[in-house]
């Protein structure tokens, strides 16, 4: 009984739930409970904004390789906002829901990890393709494979449980025995494989969009998603990077992540909460913002102008029987 009271910061001192909430509340008096009741108020909206949209995305919309991409991202972030939030609650009710704090601390740190992996690759995916579709246009139109969004989409879901599964069994789990060797090795991995792999493609490919939208300043309504691309990752690396970076340089002393670690779920919550935001905002129209509907301006910010003309004429004229 006294082992299932007891509990350990990866690669900290063993601590009991009290104890290790009061500890880690010992100078920060009132801020902890501040940013948990601030994630209880947005996480809820979030959800909701991310359920709303992936309903249009699943059975109102018609598809192309873009929204699939967003449907995805849209499953990670409703997943990732749930878990904060249950564990938001867990922490206002003092642990209760929880056997231990341990349970909780753990729960927290591999929901994290796989949601900023999930939200890293599918990002890298979705910029890299617009980026293809602008480099060869001709390809992208004629030869592009018919399910590649849905294989690229399964193969970064795997990536991700992978990746995360095993910084959670090599470092997480062993470090607490002081088997820091084989969790230096999986960090580098990890460290090469996000950072010298994925982001400088998922930048450059974003440098090139950044350079197509300037081309094309004559007909912004065809930039629109190249914008809502941009955007979605400068959110992604203020939100979601800085966090991510401390959960590495503080694998070795999970204590002294302390106040920076809540503030990592606030953070969290922020980035899975931004991007419906970005697609209203960025699809609408400012002289009739508020006064369309949502699927008009969802399918204008998806609108994927690479896709072979008779598949736009196609569904444009099933929208106008739709409308009539």
């Amino acid at each position: 009984m006294e082992d299932a009271n007891v509990t350990s910061y990866p690669g900290g001192e063993p601590l009991n739930a009290s104890s290790g909430r009061n500890g880690s509340q010992g100078g920060l008096h009132w801020e902890i409970p501040i940013v948990h009741g601030v994630i209880l108020g947005v996480s809820p909206l979030g959800f909701v904004e991310n359920g709303v949209l992936l309903w249009f995305l699943c059975f109102r919309m018609r598809r192309n390789p873009f929204t699939v991409y967003i449907t995805h991202l849209s499953v990670v972030d409703i997943s990732l906002l749930f878990c904060i939030f249950v564990l938001s609650v867990d922490y206002i009710l003092d642990f209760e829901l929880t056997p231990s704090y341990y349970y909780t601390t753990i729960t927290l740190s591999v929901t994290f990890l796989f949601g900023y992996n999930s939200g890293l690759y599918l990002l890298t995916a979705i910029s890299v393709e617009r980026c293809l579709s602008v480099l060869y246009p001709i390809w992208y139109r004629c030869h592009r494979p018919k399910h590649q969004s849905a294989c690229v989409c399964a193969l970064l879901w795997a990536l991700s449980c992978l990746v995360t599964v095993t910084e959670y069994a090599v470092c997480i789990t062993h470090s607490q025995r002081g088997f820091y060797g084989h969790c230096q090795a999986v960090l580098i991995f990890i460290v090469i494989l996000n950072f010298l792999v994925f982001m400088p493609l998922m930048l450059v490919s974003s440098l090139i969009l950044v350079v197509k939208i300037r081309r094309n300043t004559r007909a912004p309504h065809s930039s629109k998603l190249y914008i809502i691309i941009i955007v979605s990752i400068i959110v992604f690396l203020i939100f979601a990077l800085p966090p991510r970076l401390l959960y590495l340089l503080n694998f070795r002393d999970w204590s002294t992540f302390g106040y920076l670690h809540h503030m990592s779920l606030l953070f969290s919550t922020i980035n899975s909460s931004a991007n419906p935001f970005i697609y209203f905002f960025v699809g609408s129209s400012k002289k009739r913002r508020f006064k369309e509907s949502l699927k008009v301006v969802l399918t204008r910010a998806f609108k994927d102008e690479t896709q072979p003309q008779r598949q736009v004429d196609r569904g444009h004229v099933a929208m106008i029987e739709t409308i009539v």
